[in-house]
C-alpha cells in the first residue's frame, strides 16, 4: 500500500514537472517571437551601390546652429566624410553630381530612444526616414553584431548602444525580470562590480539605468560606472529628485518622468484638480529645468508618445490608422497572451480596461488630457531654460513607428512650444554633441550624414518629411530606392502575420 502511495506522489511530481517544463517553453517562446527574429531580413545591397565620391551643388544648408539656411552651397562628399563645403566651387570631375537648386539641406536625423529588439528591417525604416544615427536603449548582445556588421559594410544607421536595463531585484524575482526583460540585476556592490565590467567588455556605450533602482544600487551603479567612463542614462530610479540630481546620471530618458514626479509631488489627483496643478507645474517645471541645467543632465522628450495615450487608450483603432502600421514587425504588433505587450486592440496595454463604475471612464480620459497638456508644459519649459533636449521616440513602443515617428516627435515638440529651429537642433545637433561624435552638423571633416528635403522645414516642421535624398557612409539612396526599401519590408512583414491588419491601415 505504501509503494502504491508513493508510485502515485512520484508519478504526480513528474506530471507537474512536465506540465511545469512545457508552460516555460511555451513561455520562453512567445517571449521570443514578440522580440521579431522570426521576421525574414531583406537585402538592401542589390538596391542600392557606395558611390566614392558626389557633389551637392546649388543648395541651401542648414547653418550649424539650426536657424537659417545658407544659400547655394556646394557640398563635396568622398569616402563618406564631407570634404569641401562653400560657394564657387567648381564641378569636381570625378564626382558624381545632385542638383541641390531650390532644395535644403540639413543633417541626418538622430533618434535618441529606440528599441531594435531583434527586429533588423527596423534599420532601413530608420534609413528610409532620414534618420542616420539611432540611440538603442535597451541593447542586446545581437544588437552589438548588427553594429559590428554596419561598421564594416555601412549598410545601416550609426548606433550609439545602452545596456539592458539594470534593475536591483534579488533572488527569484532577479531571475524572473532577467528572464522576461532581459534585463541585468544585482543587489550588492560586488555582483554590480561584475556586471558593470561585463557591460564595458561587450562593448555597451552607456549603462541603462531603469526605474526600479534602489537609492543603494543607485549610487553603487553611479560611482563604478564613472570608474569604467560609461554614462548612466535612462529612468529616474527610487530616488527624489534632489537626490537624483546628485546621483551623477547624465540623462534621464522621458521628459514624463519629470512630469510624473511632479505629479506625485502635487499629491492630489490631477483629473480633479487641473487648474491647481497646472499653477504648481508652471512654478515647479522652471525649478527642475534649472536643477538639470546646472547639474548638466540632458532630457530625451518621447512626446509624440505620450500624446497618443489618449487615442491609444479610447479611441485605439482610429489611433493606429494614423500611424504607418504595416511596416512594424508583425510579431511585435501581435504581442502575446502572457501579457498586454502588443499593439492591436485586447493586446495593447495603453487601451481602456472597461471599468464601469459610473463616472470613470470620464475622469480617466480628464486625466490623461492633463497629463498631455503637463508634459508639453514641462517641456517648453526644459527648452526656455537651455536644458539639452534630445529628440527621441521609443520607437517600437505602441504605436511608435521606427523611422516615422521621429518625424512625428518633432511636430510634436513644435506643438509643445519649441521653434522649428529648436525641434531640428534636438534631433542634430545635440545628440551629435551629447554622443561626442561628428554627426549633427554640415560641416567640413564631419560624417556625410544627411537628408536633402523639397521643402524647408524652418518653415513648416512637417517638411522635414519631403525626403529627395537620404545620404549615409558611403552610400545614396533617392525616392524611388527609398519606396523600393519600403515594400520589402512590406512584403516580408505580411508573409509573417498571423492577424490581419486591413481595418487598422489608412
Amino acid at each position: 500500500m505504501k509503494k502504491r502511495w508513493v508510485r502515485r506522489i512520484l508519478y504526480s511530481v513528474m506530471a507537474l514537472s512536465g506540465v511545469l517544463i512545457c508552460a516555460f517553453i511555451w513561455a520562453d517562446n512567445e517571449l521570443n517571437k514578440v522580440m521579431g527574429k522570426s521576421t525574414k531580413g531583406i537585402d538592401i545591397s542589390s538596391v542600392i551601390k557606395p558611390s566614392k565620391m558626389l557633389q551637392i551643388r546649388n543648395v541651401n544648408v542648414l547653418s550649424e546652429d539650426c536657424s537659417h539656411f545658407i544659400k547655394n552651397q556646394n557640398v563635396l562628399i568622398k569616402d563618406g566624410m564631407i570634404l569641401q563645403l562653400g560657394e564657387n566651387q567648381v564641378i569636381n570631375q570625378d564626382a558624381a553630381i545632385i542638383d541641390g537648386t531650390d532644395q535644403y539641406l540639413i543633417p541626418g536625423l538622430v533618434d535618441s530612444h529606440v528599441h531594435l529588439k531583434e527586429s533588423k528591417n527596423d534599420l532601413f525604416l530608420y534609413l528610409a526616414n532620414g534618420v542616420t544615427y539611432i540611440r538603442e536603449m535597451a541593447g542586446q548582445p545581437v544588437v552589438l553584431e548588427w553594429r559590428k556588421s554596419i561598421q564594416k559594410n555601412g549598410l545601416g544607421p550609426r548606433m550609439f548602444i545602452a545596456s539592458p536595463p539594470i534593475y536591483s531585484e534579488s533572488g527569484l524575482m532577479g531571475y524572473y525580470y532577467g528572464w522576461t526583460r532581459k534585463s541585468i540585476n544585482y543587489s550588492n556592490k560586488k555582483d554590480a562590480q561584475k556586471a558593470i565590467d561585463k557591460i564595458r567588455e561587450q562593448g555597451y556605450d552607456a549603462i541603462k539605468m531603469y526605474g526600479f533602482v534602489n537609492p543603494e544600487m543607485v549610487k553603487t551603479t553611479n560611482e563604478i560606472a564613472k570608474e569604467n567612463n560609461l554614462p548612466v542614462i535612462g529612468h529616474i530610479p527610487l530616488v527624489n529628485l534632489e537626490t537624483f540630481y546628485q546621483s551623477g546620471q547624465k540623462e534621464v530618458a522621458h521628459i514624463e518622468e519629470l512630469t510624473v514626479k511632479t505629479i506625485d509631488e502635487f499629491g492630489q489627483p490631477i483629473s480633479k484638480n487641473r487648474e491647481e496643478y497646472f499653477e504648481f507645474l508652471k512654478v515647479r517645471s522652471v525649478q527642475i529645468a534649472e536643477k538639470l541645467k546646472e547639474n548638466n543632465i540632458s532630457v530625451t522628450s518621447t512626446v509624440w508618445l505620450c500624446e497618443s495615450f489618449v487615442g491609444q487608450r479610447f479611441n485605439l483603432k482610429s489611433k493606429l490608422k494614423e500611424v504607418e502600421l504595416k511596416y512594424v514587425n508583425p510579431k511585435i504588433i501581435e504581442g502575446t497572451p502572457l501579457y498586454k505587450m502588443g499593439w492591436l486592440p485586447g493586446k495593447n496595454g495603453y487601451e481602456y480596461d472597461g471599468k464601469d463604475e459610473p463616472g470613470a471612464r470620464k475622469l480617466s480620459l480628464t486625466f490623461w488630457k492633463t497629463y498631455v497638456e503637463a508634459i508639453h508644459i514641462m517641456t517648453k519649459a526644459l527648452a526656455d531654460h537651455k536644458v539639452p533636449i534630445m529628440a527621441g521616440t521609443d520607437a517600437n513602443v505602441p504605436a511608435s513607428v521606427p523611422g516615422f515617428s521621429l518625424h512625428n516627435e518633432l511636430e510634436s515638440l513644435s506643438k509643445s512650444g519649441m521653434t522649428n529651429s529648436q525641434a531640428i537642433y534636438s534631433a542634430t545637433v545635440e545628440p551629435g554633441n551629447w554622443m561626442k561624435t561628428k554627426t549633427g552638423k554640415i560641416k567640413v571633416g564631419y560624417h556625410s550624414d544627411l537628408i536633402l528635403l523639397r521643402k524647408n522645414p524652418l518653415e513648416n516642421i512637417k517638411n522635414t518629411k519631403s525626403i529627395e535624398y537620404v545620404f549615409f557612409n558611403k552610400y545614396t539612396i533617392n525616392k524611388s530606392q527609398i519606396k523600393t526599401i519600403l515594400k520589402a519590408v512590406e512584403d516580408v512583414n505580411n508573409k509573417n502575420r498571423s492577424i490581419k491588419i486591413d481595418e487598422y491601415l489608412h
